[in-house]
């Protein structure tokens, strides 16, 4: 297929107008016009790694959560890491899209499929762009709820704060969400989980009421590749690999 064609397909289904305005996510790298995606990897990321094992495989598509390129590019020299990657990628001629805070927003993706990660079923939606969930739990104490979590996530950036003993009503979102947790108290959430929230925002969360449980970035939003991995490889007919992702694959 055409990675123009795939790549407009993919958009009907999740569609850019659902970015955030500052995102930056797309189509960022296309070798020539007339390029076709007939290996496509999956990643969180555009690491050096993961072009290095595109490389060596044969993909010629890496599509992934988070745009290579966030800040508008003012040379393509190589003098900067997301300017050396893209040139990288160009030359071995493989084309790189993503699909970030729109995957987070879309029913479906990235917070909606923590949510099933978590056992939670969301009745509402908030935050910016509506990209974070609202659940309401079985009663429970904060204390298992949050050594269920850290079993089913691991330990390497588990963090949490506590504001109370219970756990009922509880706000989800992937990734950063340090600027949601004012709307999710005011929403009637007592709990957070997220990917990650600066010290002071969590124990300022906490003190106001709103306990909150970091699982890891990478790790709160990998669950959602495979769903990725899933829809690409119906949509392009062509052979799709994750990288990097032995786990968390729904």
């Amino acid at each position: 297929m055409k990675t123009l064609k795939l790549y407009e397909l993919l958009e009907e289904r999740i569609p850019s107008a659902l970015s955030c305005p500052w995102d930056n996510d797309g189509l960022s790298v296309l070798p020539y016009k007339d390029h076709e995606s007939k290996r496509i990897l999956i990643s969180l990321d555009v690491r050096g790694s993961v072009i290095g094992y595109a490389e060596k495989n044969g993909f010629d598509t890496v599509i992934t959560h988070h745009p290579l390129i966030f800040a508008k590019l003012s040379e393509l020299n190589g003098s900067t890491v997301p300017s050396e990657k893209a040139v990288r990628l160009v030359r071995a001629g493989i084309a790189a899209m993503s699909f970030h805070t729109r995957y987070d927003a879309v029913d479906g993706g990235v917070s909606d499929i923590l949510c099933e990660t978590l056992g939670l079923s969301p009745d509402g939606k908030f935050g910016e762009g509506d990209c974070a969930r609202l659940c309401t739990s079985d009663a429970v104490t904060f204390d298992a709820f949050a050594k269920n979590v850290k079993g089913v996530f691991g330990p390497a950036h588990f963090f949490c704060e506590k504001a109370g003993d219970s756990v009922r009503r509880v706000a989800v979102c992937g990734g950063s969400a340090g600027d949601f947790t004012d709307e999710a108290l005011a929403l009637g959430a007592d709990t957070f989980v997220c990917g990650e929230m600066r010290y002071h925002s969590a124990i300022d969360a906490a003190d106001a009421g709103l306990s909150i449980v970091c699982v890891g970035h990478y790790e709160s939003e990998a669950p959602a590749l495979g769903r990725l991995c899933k829809t690409v490889s119906e949509i392009s007919g062509a052979y799709t690999e994750i990288y990097g992702v032995s786990q968390y694959v729904v």
